[in-house]
């Protein structure tokens, strides 16, 4: 099983491969909400943390194409992180 592709902070676009999980870097995980411009290429997951472990927010790529992802921290709502995803065959 090939792991996630990891989006560090900063960083503004990425690309994966139809198939692939993304996971954004984020200091805090219960502090950024997730979406997706297009959840029929990029399906976003929140951030959680079930008590023994944390668990980054993220996404999986499901068909080729563009999807602009945006993270807004809660706890200041101007804080966001916008992430162009590419995804391939």
């Amino acid at each position: 099983m090939i792991g996630p592709v990891i989006v560090e902070p900063g960083q503004t676009t990425a690309e994966v491969q139809v198939g692939r999980v993304i996971t954004f870097n984020v200091d805090d995980v219960m502090a950024w909400m997730i979406s997706s411009s297009d959840e029929a290429v990029v399906k976003v997951t929140a951030g959680k943390d079930d008590g023994s472990a944390q668990f980054l927010p993220g996404g999986e790529a499901l068909a080729p194409g563009t999807a602009e992802i945006t993270l807004t921290n809660m706890d200041n709502t101007e804080d966001k992180w916008v992430v162009t995803v590419t995804v391939t065959e």
